[in-house]
């Protein structure tokens, strides 16, 4: 088995040197996002999603809604560099990206990562092509995740040792690594995102809240929600697709110290 090769489980496992290597920023080993994710779960849904977004609480930003210049585009807003990092169409259209943790590279690439999202859900092409052209021009961003969905299929590229991939059915975890990596949040994220898919679909939101924010047990990467005076999760957010395209988003806004700021929710349909 390679380095970033998967074994018969599904997850990625890493050598010991690439987790203290120019992979991660010093100043924020635990701070790192996290989407996790289903494919076709259950008859009831096609695609299921609970992701944090962590970020210094100063960073200008919009909290999710319909934004006036794409109107069928609800999601988040990042002010500094205008796009966003996970966001979903009425017609169905999902895309989200996390950055990958390494040290800045030299000279600074010029792209905004969280344009990817934003040019998927305001564009007709495929998954599968959009990520393909992606790839084409990924040395011009830092390292990301990017994921992109419709309603044929979910798709994954991240430009650090990864290749365009239409995803099978099943469940995922993304962090700030490749997807699918070995730590632990990933590994018990996906595990616990099946139990609660199995067991408890007429409550699977709120479930999906509480997996959300799990303060981890002292294992570096174990922690899904962080908090801190700067820097921590600031929104949580749940998208649950059915198999009619009816699609419920909720956001949860947090502050410094993990301060519940706010919640809206919104239900979608293709033919709003």
């Amino acid at each position: 088995m390679s380095a970033f090769d998967a074994g018969d489980s599904g997850i990625i496992r890493y050598p010991a040197p690439l987790i203290n290597s120019r992979f991660l920023r010093p100043a924020r080993i635990a701070d790192m996002c996290l989407i996790l994710f289903a494919v076709n779960p259950s008859s009831r849904y096609r695609l299921i999603v609970a992701a944090n977004r962590d970020e210094l609480y100063a960073r200008p930003t919009v909290s999710a809604g319909f934004w006036q210049e794409y109107p069928d585009l609800l999601a988040g807003k990042d002010e500094n560099a205008g796009g966003t990092w996970l966001g979903i169409t009425k017609s169905g259209r999902f895309s989200a990206v996390t950055n990958f943790a390494e040290q800045p590279p030299e000279p600074m690439p010029p792209l905004s990562r969280g344009d990817l999202p934003l040019n998927f859900l305001t564009n007709r092409m495929a998954p599968i092509d959009y990520v393909a052209d992606v790839k084409t021009r990924g040395e011009q961003y830092r390292g990301f995740n990017l994921l992109v969905a419709d309603r044929e299929a979910v798709c994954y590229y991240g430009n650090r040792a990864s290749e365009p991939r239409r995803l099978d059915d099943g469940y995922y975890g993304l962090s700030n690594q490749l997807l699918d990596c070995d730590w632990p949040k990933v590994i018990n994220g996906r595990e616990n995102l099946r139990a609660l898919a199995e067991t408890d679909p007429d409550n699977l939101a709120d479930s999906m809240f509480d997996m959300l924010m799990d303060r981890g047990d002292g294992r570096q990467y174990s922690n899904s929600f962080i908090a801190s005076d700067t820097y921590g999760t600031r929104a949580t957010t749940v998208v649950l697709i059915d198999r009619d395209n009816e699609i419920y988003f909720e956001e949860r806004n947090f502050g410094p110290e993990g301060a519940s700021l706010k919640s809206q929710s919104f239900s979608l349909s293709s033919n709003s």
